[in-house]
């Protein structure tokens, strides 16, 4: 990347809580280059708007999130494998052809999993959540090969048409729906795909075991309710804050060619120094 300052941001409504600016302030001090990296709120209504206005500004592209990453999906010119499968997407480019995107949450979920030393192939997990986070996390776990996935969820028929999705994507893998309440035996991964913890209060209903891992898409300075739960039982943990990470990471990789090289290093780097400065 040439010496030129790469403008991006995060769009989504509320983003009042969001890290994803100090992540890339993390990055910038790592690599050198200038970035600009600005949160923006945008209701659903204004979502048409908002995105011709943020290219209008130079800006390279935009990570999403709730409520906008099914929308913004319907709207690529192209997209990545699991955008297309979940119908959901959290890293847009500007491209030539239009809109690009990239699902990093289900691409972060398999590298923190791999770097967790962690094989859902041939076991069960249990996603708590029926949206944008849980499709991919459900595609992830359907690419490793997971002999079973359960979506734990509120909305029922969100959750339904997850499983009628993912399993055609996803044959040998056995999808359901569950009520939103303590699963049944003892999965081996428990994924939170909820807003509790970050934008809601609470945990979901489970109670985290030795020998089980977690892994939870919400995100604090400190962990979350879950997280440190998950902790306290002994149980291994992919934190958010580490997702977050990873996603802006790839982010960082889509939109610029950046960073070069180890890019687990450089994830490594980006928490140290995102931890050191909290």
């Amino acid at each position: 990347m040439n010496r030129k300052q790469l403008k991006a941001g995060l769009i989504g409504h509320p983003v009042a809580k969001s890290l994803s600016g100090d992540v890339f302030a993390a990055f910038a001090a790592l690599t050198g280059e200038e970035i600009s990296y600005e949160p923006v709120d945008c209701p659903p209504a204004e979502l048409a708007l908002t995105l011709p206005a943020l290219r209008a500004r130079g800006w390279a592209g935009f990570n999403v999130t709730i409520p906008h990453k099914s929308a913004v999906c319907g709207l690529l010119a192209l997209a990545d494998p699991a955008a297309k499968a979940c119908g959901s997407v959290n890293c847009v480019r500007f491209g030539r052809a239009g809109l690009e995107g990239l699902n990093t949450d289900a691409r972060a979920l398999l590298a923190a999993l791999e770097e967790a030393g962690f094989s859902p192939a041939g076991k069960s997990a249990v996603v708590f959540g029926s949206g944008g986070s849980a499709a991919s996390s459900g595609w992830a776990l359907g690419r490793s090969s997971a002999a079973a996935v359960t979506f734990h969820a509120r909305n029922a028929a969100a959750a339904q048409a997850l499983c009628s999705r993912l399993g055609e994507t996803f044959p040998k893998t056995v999808f359901t729906a569950a009520p939103f309440e303590k699963p049944a035996g003892a999965p081996a991964l428990v994924v939170n795909a909820t807003p509790l913890g970050m934008y809601e209060p609470g945990r979901p209903p489970y109670e985290p075991a030795a020998g089980a891992l977690c892994a939870d898409l919400a995100y604090g300075r400190d962990g979350t309710e879950f997280s440190r739960a998950a902790e306290a039982a002994g149980a291994a943990v992919v934190d958010g804050l580490s997702l977050l990470v990873w996603q802006a990471a790839l982010s960082l990789k889509y939109w610029t060619g950046l960073p070069g090289g180890d890019i687990v290093k450089f994830k490594q780097e980006a928490l140290a120094l995102l931890k050191k400065g909290s």
